[in-house]
C-alpha cells in the first residue's frame, strides 16, 4: 500500500510539475487567434498587428484564423469550445461579446462571461454623430429639442438593425426621451449615401468611415459616442458630456479573450505582452490615425467592462424592442 501511494503521489507531482512547466514554457508552439469576421477593416488590422507583436515579444508564430458567419457568433464559439491551453485564442468585439447573446439568444450557444477568461481591452473606436448639413442644428443639444419639437419626423440611419450604431441611436433615444425613427440599411456605407443625399437626417458611424465625409463638407459631426473625448477626435465633444446624458456610452471595442479556464499564467504573460504592444510608437501610428485609441488594461478590468457593458446593453436592447434579423 505504502509503495501504491507512493507511486500514486510521485505521478501526480510529476504531472503537476509538467504543467508547471508547460506553462513556464508557453507558447512553445503556433498560436491561432480567431477573428470571426472577414479580412480587412479596422478589427482585422487591430487583430493583426497585435499577432505580430506578440510574435516578436514570445518567440512564437501567432496567426490570425478569419472565422466568419453568423455575426461573428461561429469564430466566437469556436474559442469557447476550444482546449484551454493558450494555443487558441479570440480577437472580437463587443457585438459578440455583449450584443449578440442578448439580441440572438436562441442562436447563441456561448455564455460571454463563463464560457471566456479576459485578456485585455486592445483598443476602442468611437461612433461619431453625425447630421446632414440641412439639419439646423450643431450641438447635441440642439439636435434634441429639434427631435422634441418635431416628434417623429427625425429619421436616423444605421448599417443594421441590432448593430452597434442602431443602439447608439436606440440608447440616444432612451435617454434624451425623444420620438426618432430607425431607418436601417444593409451596411454602414448604404446609410451613408442616404445621409449625405439627406434621405435621412443623422446616424451614428464608425470615425473611419465619417471623418473623410466630414473633411468635405458633406456631413456635420457633432459628436463622439464615447464617454469622453476620444484623443483621435478632440474638438468633438462626447454625448456624455450633456445634462441628462452624462452616462451615455457607445463605441466599438476590441478585446482580447481566451477560453475559460486557461491557466493564469498563461493569461498574464498574454496580458503584459499585449500592453507593452499597445504602448509602442510605431504600433500607435499604425493603428490610431484611422480614430482608434489603443488602450490595454487588466483581465479584472476588462472583466469588469464587459459586465458593465452587458448590463447597460441589456436595458438599451429591452427598451427599443429590437428584433432580431436570424
Amino acid at each position: 500500500m505504502k509503495t501504491l501511494a507512493y507511486s500514486i503521489f510521485t505521478a501526480a507531482g510529476i504531472t503537476l510539475a509538467g504543467g508547471v512547466q508547460a506553462q513556464q514554457d508557453y507558447p512553445n508552439k503556433p498560436v491561432r487567434i480567431v477573428y470571426p469576421f472577414a479580412a480587412g477593416g479596422g478589427g482585422d488590422l487591430v487583430s493583426r498587428t497585435l499577432a505580430a507583436e506578440l510574435g516578436r515579444d514570445l518567440k512564437e508564430t501567432f496567426i490570425i484564423d478569419n472565422r466568419t458567419g453568423g455575426n461573428g457568433n461561429i469564430g466566437t464559439d469556436i474559442v469557447a469550445r476550444a482546449n484551454p491551453d493558450g494555443y487558441t485564442l479570440l480577437v472580437t468585439t463587443n457585438a459578440t461579446i455583449v450584443i449578440n447573446p442578448q439580441l440572438f439568444k436562441k442562436v447563441v450557444t456561448y455564455d460571454p462571461v463563463k464560457d471566456f477568461s479576459p485578456i485585455s481591452l486592445v483598443a476602442s473606436q468611437p461612433f461619431v454623430l453625425v447630421l446632414h448639413p440641412s439639419v439646423p442644428v450643431k450641438t447635441v443639444p440642439e439636435l434634441i429639442a429639434l427631435a422634441k419639437a418635431k416628434p417623429g419626423t427625425l429619421n436616423y440611419g444605421s448599417s443594421g438593425s441590432g448593430g452597434g450604431a442602431h443602439l447608439a441611436g436606440e440608447m440616444l433615444k432612451t435617454f434624451a426621451h425623444i420620438d426618432i425613427t430607425h431607418i436601417p440599411f444593409k451596411g454602414s456605407n448604404p446609410a451613408l449615401i442616404a445621409l449625405t443625399g439627406g434621405q435621412i437626417q443623422f446616424m451614428f458611424v464608425a470615425a473611419l468611415a465619417a471623418m473623410p465625409l466630414v473633411e468635405q463638407g458633406r456631413l456635420r459631426a457633432i459628436a463622439v459616442s464615447t464617454g469622453k473625448r476620444s484623443p483621435a477626435l478632440p474638438t468633438l465633444p462626447a454625448v456624455a458630456e450633456f445634462p441628462g446624458l452624462e452616462t451615455f456610452q457607445s463605441d466599438l471595442w476590441y478585446g482580447f479573450l481566451a477560453p475559460a479556464k486557461t491557466p493564469q499564467a498563461i493569461i498574464d504573460k498574454l496580458n503584459a505582452a499585449t500592453r507593452a504592444a499597445v504602448q509602442r510608437a510605431e504600433v500607435k501610428n499604425r493603428i490610431e490615425p484611422s480614430g482608434t485609441v489603443l488602450i490595454g488594461n487588466s483581465p479584472k478590468e476588462f472583466g469588469q467592462i464587459i459586465r458593465d457593458d452587458l448590463a447597460r446593453w441589456g436595458k438599451v436592447i429591452t427598451s427599443a424592442k429590437v428584433t432580431p434579423e436570424y
